[in-house]
């Protein structure tokens, strides 16, 4: 199975992790066929300090709570590999011309009809279908990915503006 590494804004992670977000919307997609694997990526947006639940979704935690919890569970989700998923299905719309489709779909994505209108501006969008969502108990460090090199592969110094391939572990 080949793979990507996704960038998440850490709102889109919380819902994620939580099950309620389960297609992510993108403007563009790989060339793989379905199903491929996803590492999620949290980006440096609002910081996550966080906790893995025995439910294995990740829980945002206020600073203000820290004392009631383990601090052992508790981590830095931004700027980590936080999980991976199966795209298991990919579909796509051309917002303008398949505006009943994008709507259907739009409660899976949680985003609102008009936000996937105005985001598509009017160009097709690609919904990633997330399957077999594994959360990892201790996020991990984008130096542990690596990408395809010319000639081997190549440890990664910087994320992803959207998504890019990465070696396939294990």
């Amino acid at each position: 199975m080949e793979a990507v590494l996704i960038s998440i804004q850490p709102k889109w992670c919380e819902l994620i992790t939580s099950g309620k977000k389960t297609v992510e919307v993108r403007k563009t997609k790989p060339k793989l066929g379905t199903p491929f694997k996803c590492y999620i990526y949290c980006t440096n947006g609002k910081p996550i300090l966080g906790r893995c639940l025995k439910d294995n979704s990740l829980k945002a935690t206020p600073k203000t709570d820290f004392d009631n919890y383990n601090k052992d569970t508790l981590f830095r989700a931004n700027g980590k590999v936080i999980g991976e998923f199966v795209c298991n299905l990919m579909t796509s719309f051309k917002a303008m011309g398949e505006v009943q489709a994008l709507y259907n779909e739009a409660k899976e994505t949680c985003i609102s009809h008009d936000e996937i209108i105005k985001y598509a501006n009017g160009k097709r969008l690609y919904y990633w279908h997330i399957s077999d969502l594994k959360i990892y108990d201790k996020p991990r460090e984008l130096s542990e990915f690596s990408k395809y090199g010319f000639v081997h592969p190549v440890p990664l110094k910087r994320p992803p503006q959207s998504w890019m391939y990465v070696e396939v572990e294990g």
